[in-house]
């Protein structure tokens, strides 16, 4: 017995869900909870992780904790961690699906909400998967399923920095599926397409072709599938017959017509339909930023991917 086996050992196993109050990730820990698994859940509300965990707990039967961190700051990731000592129970499960979406020109973001996306979307992922990965393979079970999108297989205007930092998290999780194999330890990404959940209009995407035209799923559906599919080690799943066909469309289709084409997707709309332009600046002499920035939509919640 090693002494990372020696240190969890009087602990109990759990789920870690990160974002789990609402959309997806509220989803993703019922459906963990439906098949008993002990939960600490994990977002910044702490009214609604304690309304959640009830719920859960009454439902299912299950011992469902709670922790209310700030995964954008190192503080918020070394509280999970201080959690479980605290109840007693150790990560054999890390679901990594806290994230927050932007829409809009990119010129157009605040710097301080753009860095935070990063620091939540990318860095969170990155900091507790380093933080409980090593147990897992040291006890030679566990897994991690990041939640990642199918934005994050192409460029995306108009929401190129959550893009650009789910195409992040499915290089990570298929780096790290390779890494662990033979070790007892599953890491899986999930990959969702458009799912129906509230927070579009959070993001300022409400109006955008995208939700008109592309099939949607429900975070219940999408639950079920990445559930079992991360159980049987699908390492990349990639839920709905579209969205798989979408995946392999995108492999020969090149760039010059793609990007225009999601563009157009997502490009950012009125209610009208009129597109919406990049917003002028109050002083177009100042290099300084301005504190107005489109909306932000978080997952810690379960959003569209």
């Amino acid at each position: 017995m090693n002494e990372i086996d020696k240190k969890i050992e009087p602990f109990a196993p759990a789920v870690v869900i990160t974002g789990a109050t609402q959309g997806i990730g509220r989803a993703l820990a019922e459906e963990f909870a439906r098949f008993g698994h002990t939960l600490l859940l994990v977002a910044r509300d702490e009214a609604k992780l304690a309304e959640t965990a009830r719920e859960l707990s009454a439902a299912h039967g299950v011992e469902v904790r709670f922790a209310a961190c700030d995964l954008s700051t190192a503080e918020g990731c070394a509280g999970v961690e201080a959690a479980l000592r605290r109840f007693g129970l150790y990560a054999d499960i890390l679901v990594n699906n806290a994230a927050i979406m932007t829409a809009g020109f990119f010129q157009d973001q605040d710097v301080a909400k753009t860095r935070r996306l990063i620091d939540l979307d990318i860095g969170a992922v990155v900091d507790l998967t380093l933080r409980f990965l090593p147990g897992m393979v040291a006890r030679g079970r566990g897994g991690v399923l990041n939640v990642a999108s199918m934005e994050g297989f192409m460029p995306v205007p108009y929401q190129a920095a959550y893009a650009a930092a789910k195409a992040s998290v499915l290089s990570l999780s298929r780096a790290l599926s390779y890494e662990t194999m033979y070790t007892g330890v599953r890491v899986s990404v999930l990959a969702p397409g458009t799912t129906a959940t509230g927070l579009h209009a959070k993001a300022g995407a409400e109006n955008s072709r995208y939700l008109v035209l592309l099939p949607a799923m429900t975070s219940e559906e999408l639950a079920r599938i990445a559930y079992r599919k991360f159980k049987r080690g699908k390492r990349v799943i990639v839920p709905g017959f579209f969205n798989r066909l979408g995946v392999i469309a995108m492999r020969f289709v090149p760039d010059l017509l793609l990007v225009p084409f999601v563009g157009w997707l997502f490009r950012v709309r009125d209610a009208e339909g009129n597109l919406q332009w990049p917003r002028p600046l109050k002083n177009p002499g100042s290099t300084s930023r301005r504190e107005s920035s489109p909306a932000s939509a978080e997952r810690g919640s379960g959003l569209r991917r």
